[in-house]
């Protein structure tokens, strides 16, 4: 991640923009009213507890808590969830799922998912790819998959959130499902 964390207020406060503006219309291209879109500040206990369990926690996911809470986009797409901070170290803590194999192989933090059962992990140590988990065999918390879909979502944790905040924007000019 970048070195000033800055940066991630000013990403917050543009998601909740094109947020904002994705919903706008909602109502009237589709024909019901938009959900919960929310992107919420962080919950600083919970950021705290996480960055507690750091160094198994890469810096970078302890950064973006420590700035933005969880963001829930049902209506972008399929969906789209940043889960709470208090929901990632449960699920690293408990080893739900912390290592994937089969097209890649790494220990990864699940931080974040769709609405279409695809998570999406980032690997450690920090600086690491993110990866899309689409839905496959999950054991002892590892995950095995071979499905195509299965492959770097993202370079690293900074360009995955750019290419989240590019995709409610598209969304929000075109309607267009964004894809991650």
């Amino acid at each position: 991640m970048r070195a000033d964390t800055g940066w991630l207020e000013t990403w917050r406060e543009d998601l909740r923009e094109a947020v904002a503006s994705a919903v706008l219309d909602f109502e009237d291209r589709y024909g019901y009213p938009p959900g919960g879109n929310a992107v919420s500040r962080p919950d600083m206990t919970a950021a705290a507890r996480l960055a507690a369990v750091h160094p198994a926690i890469p810096a970078d996911l302890v950064d973006l808590y420590a700035k933005v809470g969880a963001v829930d986009l049902p209506d972008i797409g399929n969906g789209f969830f940043l889960h709470t901070a208090s929901d990632v170290a449960d699920a690293h803590e408990s080893r739900d799922l912390w290592h994937i194999r089969g097209r890649h192989d790494a220990d990864v933090v699940v931080f974040a998912s769709d609405g279409g059962g695809t998570q999406y992990g980032l690997a450690t140590p920090e600086g690491s790819p993110v990866y899309r988990l689409p839905p496959d065999l999950v054991l002892g918390g590892i995950y095995t998959s071979e499905n195509p879909r299965f492959d770097v979502a993202a370079p690293d944790l900074s360009t995955f959130l750019d290419r989240i905040l590019q995709a409610v924007k598209t969304f929000a000019a075109s309607s267009t499902p964004p894809s991650l």
